[in-house]
């Protein structure tokens, strides 16, 4: 081959350069959010609000509901002499946890091709949501949960990309953080196990290829599960008690008031109006249905559950969720710009509403506690409060 047959050639394809995450602007993002939130969490603690979460601990009441991964912080916790400090550590794992997902979230938005502003107004509105700051600075049990749903979503949409058997085994290593985030959510990891092996071209076909598709899914959960049980009972620890709180949900099945829930959630997070309007958007290239309807089905499964399962769940845990699997689409998808747009108005909408409209959720005493900050520096007047 001659020099002009090299220099005429075609050049080669190259993979793009994926962003590193920890990047400077990265960092900054997490290092201020974590800041405010512990910042906030701390000063609702100093005015004398007891956390929800420390209340449950110290009335006894944190071992009959929750998941055993929130069961295990709390027994941690419990370890920790003094209520007040108590609190403060409860304040600062969940700041720490709140401002990592804030980092990362800002990153894969940049990702996606989100510009900086659109990006950076997203967190604000998340992060100004009173239900959000609620779960963060006062109730903090659920983060199990909302961290599990952000984090299916991608694995849905994996799963309807791709369909093999990888995307069956990332799926199936997400299921065993519902079975550790919540009752409640447990009972999704079947259905979730058969959709990864339906979703498989061998196994819709071969029935030997569906059962073996299967077990990838359920082999994980049905692990870490054994292993839990094995090593409490080998500890001397009390395995009926750990069970309990999962016997107990679908002990007792009623029907509650479905309306009122499903509405709190319509209420305080109308972005779930996105993804439904992306499944008939114009001009979308390589649309993911199913990973959309997922960002509003799995928090509208909670909103019901709550209400027919024996569980203390209340109205603002299905909100947050919903919150947080649709901030994990916005960081997975290429939204049209018009869309977007609509995104961020449903956002700021969303907070709006999360703060004025108290019938389907309120605690007065934490709000005193964090107006009483927000009065101090003049920052409540500038607020839709």
């Amino acid at each position: 081959m001659t020099t002009a047959d090299i220099a005429l050639a075609p050049p080669r394809p190259t993979k793009p350069q994926r962003m590193p995450v920890w990047r400077a602007s990265t960092v900054t993002i997490t290092v201020i959010a974590l800041s405010c939130f512990l910042l906030l969490a701390q000063f609702v603690v100093d005015t004398g609000f007891i956390r929800v979460d420390i209340a449950a601990l110290q009335a006894g009441e944190a071992w009959k509901t929750g998941g055993w991964l929130s069961q295990l912080v709390l027994r941690i916790v419990s370890l920790i002499p003094d209520i007040g400090l108590q609190q403060s550590a409860l304040s600062l794992l969940a700041a720490v946890t709140a401002g990592l997902l804030f980092g990362v979230l800002y990153h894969r938005m940049r990702a996606v091709g989100w510009f900086w502003f659109g990006a950076m107004l997203t967190l604000l509105a998340l992060a100004t949501h009173a239900e959000v700051l609620y779960a963060i600075t006062a109730a903090s049990r659920g983060l199990p949960l909302y961290i599990a749903f952000a984090a299916l979503i991608p694995a849905i949409r994996s799963m309807e990309d791709v369909g093999d058997v990888q995307s069956t085994i990332g799926l199936g290593l997400l299921m065993p953080l519902l079975l550790l985030a919540s009752p409640v959510a447990t009972v999704l990891i079947v259905p979730f196990a058969v959709g990864a092996a339906l979703s498989d071209p061998d196994g819709r076909r071969d029935p030997r290829a569906f059962v073996a598709m299967l077990l990838v899914a359920l082999l994980p959960t049905i692990i870490v599960a054994i292993g839990i049980l094995g090593f409490m009972a080998q500890a001397g620890q009390d395995v009926a008690g750990a069970l309990l709180p999962y016997v107990s949900t679908y002990g007792n099945l009623h029907i509650g008031d479905v309306t009122g829930s499903v509405s709190a959630l319509v209420v305080f997070a109308p972005v779930l109006l996105v993804p439904i309007l992306y499944c008939i958007w114009p001009n979308v290239e390589r649309r993911h249905v199913v990973s959309a309807l997922a960002v509003v089905a799995l928090p509208l499964y909670l909103a019901v559950a709550r209400t027919i399962f024996t569980t203390q769940m209340q109205a603002f845990v299905p909100v947050v969720a919903l919150l947080a699997a649709f901030a994990s689409w916005l960081a997975l998808v290429r939204l049209p710009f018009s869309l977007r747009v609509f995104a961020l108005v449903m956002l700021a909408v969303s907070v709006v509403l999360s703060w004025q409209q108290v019938g389907y959720w309120d605690d007065p005493e934490w709000k005193a506690a964090l107006f009483s900050m927000l009065n101090s520096t003049g920052l409540r007047g500038s607020l839709p409060l």
